[in-house]
C-alpha cells in the first residue's frame, strides 16, 4: 500500500481519510463490492508542489482496476461532475505512458467511480446525482458522447446513519464537526468549540487516537476550512425562520380553530332556519285546518 503525503496542506477530512487503510474502509462504506484488508490500494491525490497544496481530497487506485475520488464538501456545488473530469483526466494522464495511447492495442485503464460527501450546513437531500452532460450548453438527439455520474451523499447528522456507521472515522468525523456545530450555536468561539469538540470526543472514545496525534493541526484546519462568520449568518437565519414557522403554526392553528367555530355556528344557524322553517310550515298546516273546521 502507498501511503499518501500529509505534508501537503489539507482539510481534516482529507488528513483523517488519505491513510490507504482509511480509505479502504471509506470506499467500503458506500460499495456493495467490499475491498478485503490485503487490496493494493496506491494513492493518486493530486497536489500542487509549488504551493504544497491538494487539488483534489482523495483519490486511490485499487488493485489497478478501480480508481476512487472522493471530495468533501462544506458548500454545495453543481459543477462536481466537471470537477471530477478534470481530476479524472489527470490522474490518467499520471498513470499512462503517452506512447501508450497511440498504439494498435486497446490500452485498459482503472475503471473511475466518484463520491461527494456533503457536511454543510446549508439544506441538501439525503442523496443526490450529479451529471457532467446537465451542464452541456445543448445535446443533439442521440449524440450524448460523453458522461460523468457523481453521487452525492448528505452525511450530516442524521442522514444516511446506516453507511455512516459502517466506517468508525466517517461517524467519528460526523460526530465530532457535528460538536463543533453544536459549541458554536451556544455562543462559544471558534478556537473553544473545537477544543472542547476535540476534548468531547477523546472522552467518548471518538477518533481517539488520532484527535490527540494530531489535536493542533486539527485546529489550525478547521480554522482554514471553515467560514465561522457565515456558519453563523446562517445559524441566525435558522433561528428566525424556525421561530417564523411556530408562529406561523400557532397562528394557523388559530385560524383554523376560528374557522370550524365560524363553522359550528354557520352550521347551528343553519338548523335554526331548518327548525324556524318546520314550525313555519306546521303553523300554515293548523291554519289551514283550523280555517277548514270553521267553514264546516
Amino acid at each position: 500500500m502507498s501511503k499518501a503525503n500529509r505534508n501537503f496542506k489539507a482539510s481534516v477530512f482529507t488528513h483523517l481519510f488519505c491513510d490507504p487503510e482509511n480509505e479502504r474502509r471509506l470506499y467500503n462504506a458506500f460499495s456493495s463490492d467490499q475491498l478485503p484488508p490485503d487490496a493494493d490500494i496506491v494513492d493518486c491525490t493530486l497536489t500542487d508542489v509549488l504551493y504544497k497544496e491538494r487539488v483534489n481530497d482523495l483519490a486511490f487506485i485499487v488493485d489497478g482496476k478501480l480508481v476512487c475520488f472522493f471530495e468533501g464538501q462544506s458548500s454545495i456545488n453543481e459543477n462536481m461532475a466537471l470537477r471530477f473530469l478534470l481530476y479524472c483526466g489527470r490522474v490518467y494522464e499520471k498513470l499512462i505512458d503517452n506512447k501508450a495511447i497511440y498504439s494498435e492495442k486497446r490500452f485498459i485503464i482503472p475503471s473511475p467511480v466518484f463520491y461527494v460527501l456533503y457536511n454543510g450546513i446549508k439544506p441538501f437531500p439525503e442523496k443526490s446525482v450529479y451529471k457532467l452532460s446537465d451542464s452541456f450548453s445543448s445535446i443533439p438527439d442521440g449524440m450524448k458522447s460523453l458522461e460523468l455520474i457523481v453521487t452525492a451523499y448528505n452525511i450530516n447528522s442524521g442522514y444516511n446513519e446506516e453507511i455512516v456507521k459502517r466506517d468508525p472515522n466517517l461517524y467519528g468525523y460526523v460526530t465530532f464537526i457535528t460538536k463543533v456545530r453544536e459549541n458554536a450555536q451556544l455562543g462559544l468561539g471558534r478556537e473553544e468549540a473545537i477544543k472542547d469538540a476535540i476534548k468531547v470526543c477523546i472522552r467518548d472514545g471518538v477518533l481517539a487516537e488520532y484527535l490527540e496525534n494530531n489535536a493542533s493541526e486539527v485546529i489550525n484546519m478547521l480554522f482554514g476550512e471553515w467560514n465561522w462568520d457565515e456558519a453563523r449568518a446562517v445559524w441566525v437565519e435558522e433561528a428566525k425562520i424556525e421561530e417564523r414557522e411556530k408562529w406561523e403554526s400557532v397562528i394557523s392553528d388559530k385560524d383554523k380553530a376560528i374557522t370550524d367555530k365560524d363553522k359550528a355556528i354557520a352550521d347551528k344557524d343553519k338548523a335554526l332556519a331548518n327548525k324556524d322553517s318546520l314550525l313555519a310550515n306546521k303553523d300554515a298546516e293548523i291554519a289551514a285546518l283550523r280555517a277548514k273546521l270553521e267553514k264546516n
